[in-house]
């Protein structure tokens, strides 16, 4: 438990990738997932009656994933179901007019369906710090920048992990068509959960996306060491810095002593 006191409305923010969740293997791509999607999304355009060799759905779904988080640097995002139709649409130009709009609700179904059948894991005590900060009474926001799977089947995973309820607003950058850094995305999770920037902490791995990008919006930081190192240099400095989220409780600890100063 917190053994600091809560005077009036605080948050703390999470980043979700790198922060609170890995690939099995410690990477920030999960090769294992984008073999099953090419698979499902195989499957899935040939009830429409095309024919799409696996390699190359994996091979375009590739592209398209460095796309998308070359664009996250940039504060750039689209609607998930807008990246399925540009995926569509670079493995074959005519293609998504081809199947039209159920087709293309399909191949996204089966390509999202990808993330819970191999999701990844859940950093060890992580959820025991976010239960802790939830019961507290402080507000609790995850300001996520996604790839290809919806906010909704993250929503889902969250749920089966028993994690969704210990969020007062969650936060994806498909969901909003902007992505960390923008401030977009930060003022809008302060908005819905109450909360000024003066009074709200975010906690996250990328040095330009989450600490330049949440001060930037007003907020206080943590930096968790070890995370992927964003292309984008800054030159920010976090206001705390962890090895791993769960050392995190001291820190609010610490911050929250701050707020009446």
């Amino acid at each position: 438990m917190l053994r600091a006191t809560i005077s009036g409305p605080a948050a703390v923010t999470f980043d979700l990738w790198q922060t609170l969740i890995f690939e099995f293997d410690g990477s920030a791509t999960s090769f294992t997932r984008r073999k099953i999607r090419a698979e499902y999304g195989e499957r899935a355009l040939s009830e429409f009656g095309e024919t799409v060799g696996r390699e190359t759905i994996e091979r375009k779904l590739a592209e398209l994933s460095r796309e998308i988080t070359s664009g996250h640097d940039q504060g750039f995002d689209r609607h998930y179901e807008d990246w399925v139709r540009l995926l569509a649409d670079r493995i074959d130009r005519d293609l998504p007019d081809r199947i039209g709009p159920a087709g293309l609700r399909v191949f996204a179904r089966e390509i999202d369906r990808s993330f819970i059948e191999s999701p990844p894991q859940l950093l060890d005590g992580a959820k025991e710090v976010v239960n802790v900060l939830s019961g507290s009474g402080l507000k609790i926001g995850l300001i996520s920048n996604t790839g290809l799977t919806s906010p909704e089947t993250y929503k889902e995973w969250f749920s089966q992990i028993d994690l969704l309820d210990n969020f007062d607003y969650l936060a994806f950058s498909n969901g909003f068509a902007a992505a960390k850094p923008s401030k977009k995305i930060f003022d809008a999770t302060l908005a819905e959960i109450g909360v000024p920037p003066p009074r709200a902490l975010h906690v996250g791995d990328n040095m330009h996306t989450d600490v330049a990008g949440a001060a930037a919006a007003g907020m206080s930081t943590v930096w968790v060491r070890g995370g992927i190192e964003s292309p984008v240099n800054t030159s920010h400095e976090p206001d705390y810095t962890v090895d791993s989220v769960t050392e995190l409780i001291p820190v609010v600890e610490r911050w929250l002593g701050t707020l009446g100063e």
